[in-house]
């Protein structure tokens, strides 16, 4: 019990310093010290499952690891406990997480306890900092005509002409495949996207074309008209009273002295 104080109390240790941005390797995508490395996702689509992989060089007799999982709003993320490892001889351990149901920042720490045959221990702490963003579904349709299985082919997507992600996919013969693509997006202005999707290999084909285009709308788009026409009634209204008020003063007798 007391161990897991210790680390619940670095994980808001941990926060804090990050939040100040002097904590090192803070892309998320891969850092190291020493003989042992992180991996992982830098950006990764709310409510996502991504993993984070630790490896570490074959020096010690085994070593111990634990992760430890923090951030603003951590609501369905997991794990939200510690994660320990004990006893690994082998040269990496990868850690499987869900990021949280809102957008939001992780920060997660990995602390590795190295022991040698000697029995003395060296500590290593890595930290990687995540960011939770909303996605955008890209679709793709996918046809194998072939009387032959393809595997490994890779759809790739772009929007507006910039790369967007890709995904290997398995087809069997004479097979369709409907393709779903969680672009971590984040909150897009509004506009039209236009996407983009490859294939490659020659004997695929793409169902439905190459590209389609999207629209992202932002609040209501006939607030404006809804605002124009109020105003154009008043309009009208004050123009109406002003014709009636003159016509009403035109016809006014004029009495003489």
């Amino acid at each position: 019990m007391r161990e897991r104080a210790i680390y619940a109390s670095i994980a808001i240790v941990l926060t804090a310093i990050f939040v100040l941005g002097s904590m090192a390797g803070a892309d998320g995508s891969s850092t190291s010290y020493g003989p042992v490395s992180v991996t992982g996702p830098s950006a990764v689509a709310i409510n996502s499952t991504f993993n984070y992989t630790v490896n570490v060089q074959q020096i010690f007799s085994n070593y111990s690891v634990v992760m430890i999982l923090s951030g603003y709003n951590l609501t369905g993320a997991s794990p939200v406990s510690p994660v320990y490892k004990t006893g690994e001889q082998s040269g990496s351990n990868t850690f499987s997480l869900r990021a949280p149901s809102v957008a939001t920042t992780l920060f997660i720490l990995f602390q590795v306890i190295g022991n040698m045959t000697n029995h003395a221990k060296y500590y290593y702490n890595l930290t990687a900092k995540v960011l939770v963003k909303q996605f955008t579904i890209l679709k793709a349709t996918i046809k194998n005509p072939t009387e032959f299985s393809i595997s490994a082919i890779n759809v790739t997507f772009k929007v507006n002409g910039k790369y967007a992600g890709s995904e290997l996919v398995n087809l069997s013969k004479n097979s369709t495949k409907n393709l779903t693509y969680k672009w971590v997006s984040g909150q897009l202005p509004a506009g039209v996207y236009t996407v983009s999707i490859y294939v490659n290999s020659s004997v695929v084909k793409l169902e439905g074309g190459n590209s389609y285009t999207f629209q992202i709308q932002s609040g209501n788009p006939y607030v404006i008209y809804i605002y124009i026409g109020i105003l154009a009634f008043f309009t009208i209204i004050v123009v109406v009273l002003f014709i009636a008020s003159y016509y009403a003063r035109k016809r006014r007798p004029k009495w003489k002295k």
